[in-house]
Parts: C-alpha cells; structure tokens; sequence
C-alpha cells in the first residue's frame, strides 16, 4: 500500500511538472528558507490504541525550484530537512525530510508581495535508537503523505517571510503491528528568492 501512495504521489508531481517547458521561457528561480518550528503534535495509532504528545520546537532548513509560469504564478519541488526534535514528556528524537511539489500564488508584482503557497509530496521518517528501540524492539519507521498550506510576502522581489501548516506522515511497525504516524506543525520561515 505504501508503495501505492508513493507511486501515485510521484505521478502527481510528473503531471503537475509536465508544462515546465513552458515556463522556461517566463525564468526558473528559487527559495532558501529557515524555519523556526513551533511546538507541534505527534500522534501515533493503530491496533485500538491512540494517543497524542506535544512536540518541542525545532529548526527546519528548505531549499525549492521555482519555474515563473507568469509574474503571479511559480510551481515547481523542493526538500525541507528537520532537525531532529523530540517530545516533551518521551526520550528519543525524530525527523521527517519531505520532498514535495509546489505551487505559489502570488497576489501581485509590487515591493511588497504577499502570496499563497501549497505542498503536496512524500517525506522520510527516520528516528534515533532511543525514539525508534534497539534489537528486537526496534521499530521499522516508513514515511508517507506530506502536505502543507500558507501563505506570506516577498518584499523588494528578494526577501520572504512564510507562515505553513504542515503535516507529515509515517508508519512504525514493530513486532509485526503497525502503527500510524502523524506530525503536524506550524512554522514561519524567513529566506532569499531569486
């Protein structure tokens, strides 16, 4: 199933590139971003068992392809890496790296530029020995779906603050149960484009 997910959100992101070449002829830029994680939520369940934790804050870094489709409209991928965090009240750290598709929205060309921004892709999980067990205790961690919704402004066509709602997902199966992963955060990001 999770081969499934991966197939069809790849796809997704093929189709959605697909008119790049026309954008070639508008420029190709980009974005680098760092960003400042607020305290988050991890949640995990399966097998009749839920159960949510606070996630301390964290620092994310981003780097994103744009292709100019016109002046108020850039789509293209990027990849954000977390810097591993944990949760408050459990040992062990844990990280999600999303590669994604984008698309933002720009309301207009001025000095001061504000904009809507959409995610869509897959992200890898990965953990430390004491979030993810050692020997016959370790869990197996998979990624999955990762999207997110924001929004911010670019000021003097250089400069950008951004606020994104995001989420990740991931499995972890240990002892042959599975168990699902959620980690939604909110983030505001400041970076250069070009």
């Amino acid at each position: 199933m999770k081969k499934v997910i991966a197939f069809a959100i790849l796809s997704l992101l093929a189709i959605a590139l697909f008119p790049v070449h026309s954008a070639m002829a508008q420029g190709v830029g980009g974005a680098f971003k760092i960003g400042y994680d607020f305290e988050g939520d991890h949640q995990v369940s399966g097998y009749g068992f839920s159960g949510s934790e606070d996630v301390e804050t964290g620092i994310s870094l981003s780097g994103e392809l744009l292709f100019h489709l016109n002046s108020h409209l850039d789509m293209g991928f990027g990849l954000t890496y977390q810097i591993p965090r944990s949760q408050d009240d459990f040992e062990g750290d844990f990280n999600f790296v999303p590669v994604y598709g984008l698309l933002r929205a720009k309301l207009n060309d001025s000095n001061v530029a504000p904009y809507f921004t959409g995610h869509l892709g897959y992200n890898f999980f990965d953990g430390d020995s004491d979030y993810k067990g050692t020997g016959i205790y370790e869990a197996d961690l998979e990624g999955g779906l990762y999207w997110g919704l924001g929004g911010g402004i670019i000021i003097n066509k250089h400069f950008l603050i951004e606020m994104m709602y995001s989420v990740n997902n991931g499995t972890a199966e240990e002892l042959g149960h599975e168990f699902d992963i959620e980690y939604s955060k909110l983030t505001l990001s400041v970076g250069y484009t070009f």
